[in-house]
């Protein structure tokens, strides 16, 4: 991340900047993305004369043109609290951008695929995909039908995650009712 500072109407301070480049690099932290952080240590124009009132302000610039914005006044006494202040704040906020781009990943719908059922059980049954592979789904992956309505050689379209044990099928709706009338095969029991 490049850091930028700039102080207007104010002499630099060596711990002030030290203070800075530390929390910069701490809130690298909760987004590996930040492209640049800019600071501004400044005194307000309004209060020159008096020694009054300081500005610190955080402009950082997150990839995909993300900008977070983080601002604090403080007194002279008070530069560091403020410089800390602001940068819990940018902070939280990079933490929410961060949470939102994980929920935008997560929205998007993986991509349906087809397949034909070819095993059925009491509540359980395979998928059969176009190029041979076998895809685990259970009765609550359905989504167009009652499970019970279910035959071999329907044409589903099913969503594929990976499983405990293999690949299933998250989501299953029929797309061709067409399916023979070979009925459920049936879990053996012992007796």
């Amino acid at each position: 991340m490049q850091l930028e500072l700039t102080f207007r109407h104010i002499d630099k301070s060596p711990s002030l900047e030290e203070l800075i480049r530390e929390q910069a690099n701490k809130i690298q932290r909760f987004n590996d993305h930040i492209n640049s952080c800019a600071v501004v240590v400044e005194r307000d124009h309004a209060s020159q004369g008096t020694g009054g009132e300081y500005r610190v302000r955080v402009d950082l610039h997150v990839a995909g043109k993300q900008e977070i914005v983080s601002e604090e006044r403080a007194a002279r006494n008070m530069l560091a609290t403020a410089v800390r202040d602001v940068f819990q704040r940018a902070g939280r906020q990079l933490k929410k951008l961060a949470s939102e781009q994980r929920s935008e990943v997560k929205a998007h719908p993986a991509q349906d695929t087809s397949g034909v059922i070819t095993k059925l059980f009491s509540d359980y049954g395979f998928i059969t995909t176009i190029d041979g592979r076998e895809i685990y789904f259970h009765e609550r992956s359905m989504i167009s039908a009652p499970f019970s309505e279910l035959k071999i050689g329907m044409g589903v379209a099913y969503t594929e995650e990976d499983g405990d044990k293999g690949p299933q099928a998250s989501t299953v709706r029929i797309v061709d009712a067409r399916g023979g009338n070979r009925g459920r095969e049936e879990i053996p029991t012992l007796s």
